[in-house]
């Protein structure tokens, strides 16, 4: 593995067991100390399907979507806007807890996230509200075992090894809570996550991704670009490991 977190196997190796070069994410293993070396669509298939075994098995809600509204209380999202939209080519985004859940959930509107997840930023709100959808799906507090999914660590770890940050708001602290309560203040509608959203969105001067269509938004805002994620038409590559064939 070189400077530029790139594996490198013999060609020979690589043909024999079928790797193709590209993209790949480390997870943790079944067993204490290993590591799995996976790409990144066969690690976001993985999880998906552990995600969707788990809240099967349990029996409350159909997905991770039906967790937030029926188990959290959340509004159910209205329709999209259906006005096609397109993202910086780079930059990060801030994104809210729909948009992620949906990826999860295998909603083939959050498939054009899948290469923007190295640059998504969430807050620490919504990293909140996703740990709560999973308790509410029927995951436990922990995995016990291994790598096996019966809680939320396996899911947290597979997002953060395909790119995705937890915004540390250490010294940003002050201006984004006072976006958070002007906005709080003149739209009582935002959901906690979806104002710590689009107040970080606006002190970084990044577009916030959202899992509901929104209108004009207050001027406390910021002018910050507020996106649905069912609306996104195209998505630059993401800037992931990579492995490499070598004679």
């Amino acid at each position: 593995m070189d400077h530029r977190r790139r594996f490198t196997l013999p060609t020979a190796l690589a043909d024999a067991a079928g790797i193709t070069a590209g993209p790949v994410v480390v997870l943790r293993g079944e067993r204490a100390g290993e590591l799995l070396v996976a790409t990144t669509a066969a690690a976001l298939a993985r999880v998906r399907a552990a995600v969707a075994a788990t809240t099967a098995a349990h029996g409350v809600h159909a997905s991770l979507r039906a967790a937030l509204t029926d188990g959290l209380g959340r509004a159910a999202p209205g329709p999209a806007a259906g006005a096609p939209v397109d993202l910086p080519a780079e930059g990060r985004i801030v994104c809210d807890t729909v948009p992620l859940l949906a990826l999860l959930d295998g909603d083939p509107a959050a498939e054009a996230l899948v290469p923007l997840l190295s640059r998504f930023i969430i807050t620490d709100a919504a990293e909140n509200e996703v740990f709560m959808v999973l308790l509410a799906a029927g995951l436990a507090a922990a995995d016990s075992i291994g790598g096996q999914l019966d809680g939320h660590e396996q899911v947290i770890d597979t997002l953060a090894a395909l790119g995705l940050r937890t915004a540390g708001l250490d010294t940003e602290w002050a201006p984004v809570r006072t976006r958070e309560f002007a906005l709080r203040t003149v739209d009582p509608g935002l959901t906690d996550a979806e104002r710590a959203t689009i107040a970080l969105a606006a002190h970084l001067g990044v577009p916030a991704l959202l899992g509901r269509p929104v209108g004009e938004l207050p001027a406390a805002a910021g002018g910050v670009t507020v996106l649905d994620y069912r609306d996104l038409t195209s998505a630059p590559a993401a800037d992931v490991p990579a492995v490499a064939a070598s004679a």
